[in-house]
């Protein structure tokens, strides 16, 4: 990986975090959707230890290499899932995910929704949106009338505190 490329991954870590941070309060319980090696969910649970952190990742491998850094970390509030995102039906107070692939991202949104909780979510950055059987795209009625459901992806940053009272926290052209 470059150095620039570098650079840019933890730039976007360190705004996640930031973000989700800011958001939590004592006794909260985190879950990290889609979360790989634990980049965000070990920060996580190292930054906010009155907090409870869930890692929910499909790939075991990726798993396992994050149980062993939590652990060579000594992280004892941190919690490890081999699932897929949408198998994950415990209660949670903030979701977070970065660059969960494809159509994951609006799983990772819906979830949140239907769980009331808060979210800071990165989508994936690469490719096209496209239609599935879960999700058809835009899911907007305002942007239905003027996107076609093809759309190049873009980075966004959002976060949720309570319905209608969402926030575009910032944008980078993917």
């Amino acid at each position: 990986m470059s150095d620039v490329r570098a650079a840019r991954k933890r730039q976007q870590l360190n705004n996640l975090v930031a973000m989700a941070t800011e958001l939590a309060r004592p006794g909260d319980t985190v879950v990290d959707f889609c979360s790989g090696g634990g980049h965000v969910g070990i920060v996580l649970a190292h930054t906010l230890p009155d907090c409870q952190v869930i890692l929910i990742e499909n790939k075991e491998e990726s798993l396992v290499r994050g149980k062993v850094r939590s652990a060579e970390l000594g992280l004892t509030n941190i919690g490890f899932i081999q699932a897929n995102l949408d198998y994950f039906t415990g209660p949670f107070h903030i979701g977070v995910a970065l660059h969960a692939c494809g159509v994951a991202t609006d799983m990772v949104v819906e979830q949140c929704i239907q769980a009331g909780a808060t979210f800071v979510v990165s989508p994936c950055c690469y490719g096209f949106v496209q239609n599935t059987l879960k999700f058809t795209f835009p899911r907007s009625k305002r942007f239905l009338e003027t996107l076609s459901y093809k759309v190049n992806s873009a980075w966004a940053w959002w976060t949720w505190t309570a319905p209608g009272q969402q926030r575009l926290m910032g944008t980078l052209s993917g």
